[in-house]
């Protein structure tokens, strides 16, 4: 440490406190090479994904275009010769965290020179100097950082700096990898209550707006049209709700918001949660129309009769809203309940709902 300067570690806290600014493995992966490259002043750094067995690497690091364009098949060169590469035979990921290793200390200048990938990779580039170090494996894969020098090798000091980074990059890394992961979680449970015709909203501090997915946004829009103006709240009639009832949140969830428009209504619920609050919405339709059933295969009048059926009407009001006769609905519904293979009302209602997506 003594070798460490003040302004040294200064700009060491400057790193570390913006690597922990990174919340997915994209921002991760591409945000750690500037400021790495500033402190350990390097020519370029490359951040490596690398599973041996496959023999297959995935990087990120800071070479143009136009370099990249100099060698296409880099991957595949990397690929075919990784097993002579002095880092890869001298970390081993299932030993932790490794201290940053220089390539002069383990190959001599001349036996590099000598191997394939440093003919067709790195020289090339003319990088004659690295350093690097190997994180813990996630799963099969090793992460690799690496930096690379063309004229001098570096020193004590860059060793310092990088070794003190290592267990700050390992937690970032692992952290974007986790929230990435968690990421992918959320849109899966997301998916999977819209499919259930449901969506939600997290909400933070004074009951705003943190998370909101598009389908709930637009349940909103319909519903409140002309009271949402702020939209980083509730509309005016929901946060009023929550607002009443925040006490009770916190013994027991209270009962639900409802709104209703144009035959159908929203159905809005409150779940604890040590963040916030998470409300989970839902819609339903109120009346089934005839175009809500076709898929259930009977003719235009015995739709027509299932659907005022569903709705709790009786033969003779049927009779009336249709302008027939009350035994004419009678037979109109023998006909139905013979096609559903069903034997009462209850259960023609039960089949039309359903068709009607009114359930749940």
């Amino acid at each position: 440490m003594r070798q460490l300067q003040q302004r040294d570690l200064h700009s060491i806290l400057e790193v570390v406190e913006q690597l922990y600014t990174f919340q997915t493995p994209e921002s991760c992966e591409t945000g750690i090479i500037e400021p790495l490259m500033r402190l350990m002043d390097c020519d370029s750094l490359h951040l490596a994904e690398v599973n041996p067995k496959l023999r297959s690497v995935r990087w990120t690091s800071n070479l143009d275009p136009g370099q990249r364009m100099a060698i296409p098949n880099m991957r595949e060169i990397i690929a075919q010769h990784m097993h002579e590469h002095p880092f890869l035979l001298h970390w081993n990921p299932g030993r932790g965290i490794l201290k940053p290793t220089r390539l002069s200390d383990l190959i001599s200048r001349s036996k590099w020179h000598d191997t394939s990938i440093y003919k067709e990779l790195y020289q090339p580039f003319r990088m004659e100097h690295l350093i690097g170090v190997a994180l813990p494996a996630i799963g099969s894969r090793e992460v690799h950082v690496v930096g690379l020098r063309e004229t001098f090798d570096f020193d004590e000091r860059t060793c310092r700096i990088f070794d003190l980074l290592v267990p700050h990059l390992a937690a970032v890394y692992r952290n974007a990898q986790a929230i990435g992961d968690l990421g992918s979680q959320l849109a899966s449970l997301r998916e999977g209550l819209e499919m259930e015709g449901r969506t939600a909203i997290r909400l933070g501090p004074r009951r705003s707006v943190r998370e909101m997915s598009g389908r709930a946004h637009d349940l909103l829009v319909a519903y409140f049209p002309m009271r949402w103006t702020d939209q980083s709240f509730l509309p005016t009639p929901v946060d009023d709700w929550l607002r009443r009832h925040e006490r009770e949140i916190s013994i027991s969830p209270p009962r639900p918001f409802t709104a209703e428009r144009d035959g159908r209504r929203l159905t809005i619920q409150v779940l604890r949660d040590r963040g916030g609050h998470l409300l989970l919405l839902s819609e339903r339709k109120l009346r089934i129309a005839p175009e809500d059933i076709t898929s259930l295969g009977l003719s235009p009048r015995e739709t027509e009769v299932l659907a005022w059926l569903a709705h709790g009407k009786s033969n003779a009001e049927i009779a009336g809203i249709l302008g027939l006769a009350p035994a004419t609905i009678k037979h109109c519904l023998e006909r139905v309940y013979g096609k559903l293979d069903v034997g009462t009302r209850a259960a023609a209602t039960a089949v039309a709902v359903a068709a009607a997506g009114m359930h749940g």
